[in-house]
């Protein structure tokens, strides 16, 4: 735990799939998502379905065949993902694990924020020529609750900053969580 630990605060990111998500979003999300590519993928076998009656006589017909199966492909990886989705939900809603330990550090962090300034800058303060957004404005932020549990170190993503309002470094807490996808249910002050 200590070497993952490590590795997602060093990277600014969370190695953890699904990360902070409230299990209940990941069941409604990928439900969502599942609908969705199976409402295209019966489209597009329809659709299929039609192009080989007309590929016998259009050319045109047979290449988008072709890339309707392709897109198929990639609807039916994209369900598959979406019942992963449901059953990390599912099986992260009930249970909960409390971990006593004592704050660290509660920050902002962003992808790749390890980097010096100057190449940060490089990457992602650009302004986009009277365009919209900068690259900076589109940089996913998290906030992430660091423990030291006395065992090592352990790591939650904060969907929600509003949790962690309050505390501050060498406060002892206990993080109440889900135990799959670290969802922080709540976070107990102890004394």
């Amino acid at each position: 735990m200590e070497n993952t630990t490590s590795w997602t605060r060093y990277l600014g990111v969370s190695l953890r799939p699904f990360s902070g998500h409230a299990p209940l979003s990941l069941i409604l999300r990928g439900a969502l998502q599942a609908a969705i590519c199976i409402v295209l993928l019966v489209v597009g076998i329809r659709m299929r379905a039609e192009m080989r009656q007309l590929a016998a006589v259009d050319a045109g017909a047979a290449q988008l065949g072709g890339f309707l199966v392709l897109a198929g492909v990639v609807l039916v990886v994209l369900a598959l993902a979406a019942l992963v989705k449901i059953a990390v939900g599912i099986l992260d809603l009930v249970p909960r694990t409390s971990v006593p330990g004592t704050v660290i550090s509660i920050s902002e962090r962003k992808f790749l924020d390890f980097l010096p300034d100057v190449v940060n800058n490089a990457l992602w303060d650009r302004k986009n020529n009277n365009v919209g957004l900068s690259w900076a404005e589109r940089r996913r932020v998290r906030h992430e609750l660091v423990i030291d549990t006395g065992n090592g170190t352990r790591a939650w993503t904060l969907r929600n900053r509003r949790k962690a309002r309050g505390l501050l470094p060498g406060q002892a807490i206990t993080v109440v969580a889900s135990p799959l996808v670290g969802y922080v249910e709540r976070i107990e002050p102890r004394t």
